[in-house]
Order: C-alpha cells, then sequence, then structure tokens
C-alpha cells in the first residue's frame, strides 16, 4: 500500500495531481481510518494505464471514460488513437520535408526557381489537408470531384492561389463585422457569403448552391472543420454564422 507522497516518488507523477485525479473521479483510493488516501495494487494498475493513455494523446475526460469501458472498446479507441497519431506524424514529416527545401534555399546551397517552391509548397498543403478532411470530402463528392479540386489546386498559378488568399481575408473581416451585429440579409453577411464563394470557385469551379449549403452544414457537424473558422475569426460561432450566411444566399438560380 502507498501513501500519496510514496505514489507520487514511485510513478513521477506530482501529489498535487495525484489529488487532482482523486477530485475528478479518475483515480479515487480508499481512505484510512484517520482520512489518508491510501493506493493499492488496483490504483497503481489504474494509473500506469492512465499515464499511458496520456502520453498516447487522449485528454483526462477520455480517459476516465475509457478505462470504464469494456477490453473491446478500448481497443477500438486505441486503434483509433493510433490513426490519428500516424496522420500527425505523415503531417510532421512532410511539414519537415519542405522546412528542409526552404531551409536549404535559405541558406544558398540551391537554386530553386519560384515555380518549384510554389509547386512544393502547393502539394504539401494538399497533404496535409488530405490528412486533416479527406475521407469526409470523398464520402459526401466523391473521388472524381476531389481529385479534380486537388488537380485545380495545384494548378494555381501564383496570382490565383494570392487571389484565394484575398478572399480568405476578406471572408475573415466580413465574418468578423457580421458577428458584432448579426443581420440577414446585411451587407457584411453578403460580403461574407461572396468572399466565401469566391474563395471555394478558386479550386470548385463548378460549385453550386447545394454544394456550397452541404460545405457550410459541415462546418459545423465536424469539430475540425469549427476549430478552422474558429481560429481564423477568434469566434466559436463563426461556423454557424457563415452556415447561416450561406444557406440564406445559396439559392437555386
Amino acid at each position: 500500500m502507498y501513501s500519496t507522497q510514496q505514489l507520487a516518488t514511485l510513478s513521477g507523477v506530482s501529489a498535487r495531481t495525484l489529488r487532482y485525479y482523486d477530485q475528478i473521479g479518475l483515480l479515487t483510493p480508499p481512505l484510512t481510518a484517520n482520512g489518508y488516501r491510501q493506493y493499492g495494487p488496483a490504483e497503481v494498475d489504474r494509473l500506469q494505464l492512465i499515464l499511458t493513455y496520456r502520453a498516447l494523446g487522449f485528454a483526462l475526460a477520455d480517459i476516465r471514460t475509457l478505462l470504464d469501458q469494456p477490453p473491446a472498446q478500448r481497443v477500438q479507441a486505441l486503434a483509433q488513437q493510433r490513426e490519428k497519431l500516424l496522420a500527425n506524424r505523415r503531417l510532421v514529416d512532410q511539414q519537415l520535408a519542405q522546412l528542409e527545401v526552404t531551409l536549404t534555399n535559405q541558406k544558398g546551397e540551391s537554386n530553386m526557381p519560384d515555380t518549384e517552391k510554389f509547386a512544393a509548397f502547393k502539394q504539401a498543403q494538399i497533404k496535409a489537408n488530405d490528412e486533416a478532411y479527406g475521407n469526409e470530402v470523398t464520402a459526401k463528392y466523391g473521388n472524381a470531384a476531389k481529385a479534380a479540386a486537388d488537380a485545380r489546386f495545384a494548378g494555381l498559378s501564383e496570382a490565383q492561389y494570392n487571389a484565394m488568399t484575398v478572399a480568405e481575408t476578406q471572408l475573415k473581416t466580413a465574418l468578423l463585422a457580421y458577428l458584432t451585429a448579426p443581420a440577414l440579409p446585411g451587407a457584411d453577411a453578403a460580403a461574407a457569403y461572396h468572399a466565401h464563394r469566391e474563395w471555394l470557385l478558386a479550386t470548385t469551379p463548378q460549385l453550386t448552391p447545394v454544394m456550397h449549403r452541404g460545405l457550410a452544414a459541415m462546418y459545423v457537424a465536424d469539430p475540425r472543420f469549427t476549430a478552422y473558422y474558429t481560429k481564423l475569426t477568434g469566434s466559436k460561432q463563426a461556423a454557424a454564422a457563415l452556415q447561416a450566411i450561406v444557406d440564406y444566399y445559396a439559392i437555386e438560380e
């Protein structure tokens, strides 16, 4: 049996952290007659699992749920986490490869043409987007539509890419203005809609109102898309606001 301090010394976890785990119901040892926590073999094993899941990137709330599930569901959760970590590793590998190319060029050790620099950047971004959203986009619009969008993005000229970036900036500005005083219809809402449409048309010239509304709905349904617009504007309401705007303006002609 271990006291809080003894288990802290053994595990390398601070006594404060062990007390916090007790408070949130993650690791609750029995108490001695004088009210002190006492950790036995079951608690030590549970702590080992907690630390393992933490090292694998699970949040504490998820760990608490996971530990109460049957082994089969734990295995499934671990398999899903493995896929996430593999995707993150591939993304980091792509970023490192791009960094090496850029670093070599910046040090004057290569004479990379501007077109090659831009092409490498676009390919890295396509791969990153594919890792993050590829499955959802393919499921919703099909392999052909996704491949066409990727090919169009890869074929953008620097001027076209810059125009796409400008459209994104205009979208951010318009959304921020709309969020201060939401109104449909309204000048800010209309500006946000047109900027978003121009941004999408850069890679999806066949964009229809139905497709536009479907994408906007995905922004709310998928937390990864929601996070993108939250980061873009600093507001957690941005994705929902954009969906409302697109639903209003994206009508069949």
